[in-house]
């Protein structure tokens, strides 16, 4: 057997533990956030929670996340996409054949290798760029699922018709040339989109050419003429049926928050917390493999009953010397809403030099705040020297111009309330379990609210003439999709492999056998304060029991008692005592905290580069957890130090699997991070890790070509050769991005390697709308891991498929989107799906399957940590090592 199908077999096949490569050598970085903050139990509960799909992250955001194209724009916006036209795609191809060595078996498959043209236009749809014969898998079993797609039906007799408006003689008004034609609109039905010169009509006229007249204030004739063009295809009328359903969902009387959809007349009390939860949606229309479709997920919005107001009070009473700087760290970047509009602002800047009594300037002259609202909102302001809150958003001069400019609101703390959940929430647990129970909606759930909102649709006779004006109508039910499910993987530890069962978990396999890669501890260091004394005892006891069962020999460790818990005692012990022989630095303090965390971090990564473990000492006060908490942080540090923990079996020979991932400061006051890791040996265990600095909030990652120069030559050092493919997956990369990222990213790589090493370029998206749910009798459950759907409900225009990697037993799962830009190595769907599943088994904090390829989530670490915390370039020293972990 040849070619791909040898390949596929092999992944196949079964292996004996001696088979996985062991090869000693230290291990790569690891990635962004360094989470033993608060000991490797702390990331265990965080990769719980994001496999138990707990909806608080996603659904309480305060920026909405939307999958469709543009969706929510105005019709200026739309207008002018619609004007935008994609320009030709060249593309040459050549007959480059397999690595003979790709695998044991030899491979010399043809393959596809399409160049990315030098003028790419952003909008030119993704399936231009790449697209293969065959991107629909086949291995597996099939499982019957549901999904929360709506089908839309289009009116065969309509469609969207686009006309140009030309007036004789000539009108250069825009609102003359708008009053004219509505003078006549029901000669055409009356639905229209008019921005002055181009008109989009949902009927067709008789006549190509229409004409007419009327009339002037002078009572001269004016002619109005419809020049018909054409017909626009549906991918071109995507933005208006994405702003159809927005006048759908006010007409059904919710309140929009960005993009999302909410309904104030439901809220969810929580009185403890003063906080309410609104129910809502959020929708998108797109073309999929199956048509047109609406994607409709249920969301929630968590308001505070408190106004800002208030909050200012009890920041004065509480810091009265540094009131304004407290306030400020507080609030600024947050998301308020106001009332009396149901309108969201992000607050930039409170300005305490202005009060409600400050006065503007309108067209009908000076007025006050106080006025202005009592005048236009029939409202009192009770505290008239309250400060006032700055929003500042960037908006359209006009609808035609893509020029913008700042736009200045100063709004009234009385009046505004925060949205979106405050670290000082996120910490209590008790009120984050109390707002789960509304927000961690079942499988069950979410259907019954998807049912509720189409039967809301199709029963409102307004909602309904909406959508048929333009000749669309919604289904009375959600979209059945086919999907499979990929076979059980065997985990392979240094004597024994185990199967990782239907559910993906090995956490009891992964605590009681020996590790593939051990590190023994001969040097190491512990920091830990005078008070914490008999914690740290208690810590080296467990430490000396557990180490035996992961093979692991334990050297007595050099201990610091600090008298103090100050940065600046951390410090000095740290760089009087580290040495060269130091392997490892381990802190027990005695609370979390970012500034004495920070310390550490940028001594030990930048400073003097020794691999560090930050323990919170709290989460050692629990004896009962005691050992399972000190088995968690002897792997993370066995990790660190260059071991390894478990393989699965990757078949591939000389190929480099990497990841990119960035990380943006959500107030916008340092560098974004953007971090690349690259597979450093043939069992996917050891890494080579280095982070770019670049300008604020920059997703597109510049930088990546010395950054995958330098991996390649770490591997060339490791191995002798260099890969003869590289697999990348890229995460953080929106919809309207990706033809950016396939002309601007994937050419640095190509830059660097040549015509020598094939790429594949796979692009991870997470914060995706879309959900599956698999009928178990009357019920719906969620989905195994291991199940891939690549139909139906794929992107009509692209190489992609969905996966659900990961156990979720509370809530409901959330898949991943995976989206090809490039394939020179002609893998082939079944392979890159399998891969990917693969490499999810991979992420050493998390005995199980995480979201995404190890690799992005060790890239997502990474940034996050030195962007976070470190906010400097780390040693070279530490780049073949997870240090970030």
């Amino acid at each position: 057997m040849s070619g791909r199908g040898s390949l596929l077999s092999l992944f196949k096949k079964k292996i004996e533990p001696s088979e996985v490569s062991s090869s000693s050598g230290e291990l790569a970085k690891d990635s962004g956030v360094d989470a033993d903050q608060t000991v490797s139990s702390a990331e265990y509960r965080r990769v719980a929670r994001d496999n138990n799909a707990s909806e608080l992250e996603s659904s309480l955001q305060n920026v909405s996340i939307s999958i469709g194209r543009g969706h929510g724009r105005g019709r200026g916006q739309f207008l002018e996409s619609f004007k935008t036209r994609s320009q030709p795609l060249s593309a040459t191809g050549s007959t480059d054949s397999f690595p003979s060595d790709l695998s044991s078996s030899n491979l010399n498959t043809p393959t596809d290798n399409k160049n990315v043209s030098e003028n790419i236009n952003p909008n030119v749809p993704v399936k231009e760029l790449f697209l293969p014969e065959n991107v629909y898998g086949s291995n597996g079993t099939q499982a019957n699922l549901s999904s929360n797609y709506i089908g839309l039906s289009s009116d065969p007799s309509k469609g969207v018709y686009f006309y140009e408006v030309r007036f004789n003689p000539s009108v250069d008004s825009v609102h003359l040339r708008m009053k004219y034609l509505s003078e006549h609109r029901d000669k055409f039905g009356g639905v229209k989109t008019f921005d002055g010169t181009i008109l989009y009509l949902p009927i067709l006229l008789k006549e190509n050419l229409t004409t007419f007249v009327s009339k002037t204030a002078d009572n001269t004739d004016i002619e109005v003429r419809l020049l018909f063009k054409k017909k626009e295809p549906l991918k071109n009328c995507i933005q208006l049926y994405n702003v159809l359903f927005d006048r759908v969902m006010k007409t059904l009387n919710y309140v929009r928050f960005d993009r999302k959809h909410f309904d104030p007349t439901q809220p969810k009390i929580i009185p403890s917390a003063k906080l309410e939860v609104w129910p809502g949606y959020v929708t998108a229309v797109d073309e999929y493999d199956g048509g047109l479709m609406l994607c409709c997920d249920v969301s929630h919005r968590l308001l505070c009953q408190k106004t800002v107001l208030d909050m200012l009070t009890e920041i004065c009473q509480h810091n009265r010397s540094n009131y304004q700087d407290v306030a400020k760290k507080y609030l600024l970047g947050s998301v308020i809403i106001t009332r009396y509009n149901n309108r969201t602002y992000k607050i930039d800047d409170i300005c305490f030099s202005e009060n409600p009594q400050s006065r503007f300037e309108t067209r009908t002259g000076s007025l006050s705040y106080l006025e202005y609202y009592r005048t236009h909102h029939n409202i009192n302001i009770k505290d008239d020297r309250q400060p006032l809150l700055i929003s500042i958003k960037q908006q359209r001069k006009n609808e035609t111009l893509t020029k913008e400019e700042e736009i200045r609101y100063c709004l009234i703390p009385e009046l505004c309330y925060l949205t979106g959940l405050h670290d000082e929430t996120r910490a209590d647990q008790k009120i984050m379990r109390e707002i789960a129970t509304f927000t961690r909606v079942s499988p069950n759930q979410r259907l019954q609210a998807l049912d509720k909102f189409i039967k809301n649709v199709n029963q409102n006779a307004e909602a309904k003439q909406i959508l048929a004006n333009w000749g669309l109508s919604l289904a009375k039910n959600t979209i059945n999709v086919m999907g499979r499910k990929i076979n059980q993987e065997q985990i392979y530890f240094a004597n024994k492999s185990v199967s990782a069962g239907p559910n993906a978990d090995f956490s009891r396999d992964a605590t009681n056998n020996e590790l593939l890669e051990v590190v023994n501890l001969n040097n190491w260091i512990l920091i830990h304060t005078r008070t914490d004394l008999r914690t740290c005892k208690a810590f080296i006891t467990n430490m000396e029991r557990c180490c035996e069962a992961f093979g692991m020999k334990l050297a007595k460790p050099k201990i610091l008692t600090l008298d103090q818990d100050r940065v600046d005692s951390y410090v000095d012990a740290l760089r009087r005592n580290i040495c060269e022989q130091t392997q490892i630095v381990v802190c027990i303090c005695p609370t979390s905290r970012d500034d004495r965390y920070s310390a550490i971090k940028k001594i030990c990564c930048a400073e003097i580069p020794v691999a560090s473990q930050v323990i919170n000492s709290r989460t050692l006060f629990n004896e009962q957890r005691n050992r399972s908490i000190v088995q968690k942080i002897i792997l993370q540090m066995n990790c660190k130090l260059g071991g390894s923990l478990w393989s699965v079996k990757i078949p591939f020979k000389n190929v480099m699997i990497c990841g990119i991932d960035s990380y943006h400061d959500p107030k916008q006051k340092s560098n974004s991070v953007a971090a690349f890791v690259a597979s450093l040996n043939s069992s996917y265990t050891h890494w080579y890790s280095k982070a770019v600095m670049q300008t604020k909030k920059e997703e597109l990652v510049n930088g990546l070509t010395s950054s995958f120069e330098m991996a390649l030559k770490c591997y060339k050092k490791r191995n002798g050769h260099l890969p003869d493919s590289v697999i990348i997956y890229r995460d953080g990369v929106g919809d309207g991005q990706l033809n950016l990222c396939s002309k601007y990213e994937i050419p640095q790589f190509e830059a660097v390697c040549g015509k020598a090493v094939k790429i594949t370029f796979i692009v991870v998206q997470k914060r995706i709308n879309t959900r599956f749910f698999a009928q178990s009798g009357r019920d719906y459950s969620n989905p195994l891991p291991g199940t891939v759907i690549d139909r139906c409900i794929t992107r009509a225009n692209m190489y992609d498929f969905f996966l659900v990697a990961q156990m979720v037993r509370q809530g409901t799962v959330s898949p991943t989107h995976f989206v090809v830009l490039q394939d020179d190595s002609n893998y082939g769907p079944d392979i890159i799906q399998r891969l990917t599943y693969k490499l999810c088994f991979l992420y050493y904090n998390w005995p199980g399957t995480v979201r995404v390829p190890a690799c992005c989530l060790y890239a997502h670490k990474m940034a996050y940590l030195i962007g976070q915390s470190i906010q400097r370039d780390t040693s070279s020293n530490l780049s073949e090592r997870l240090f970030y972990l």
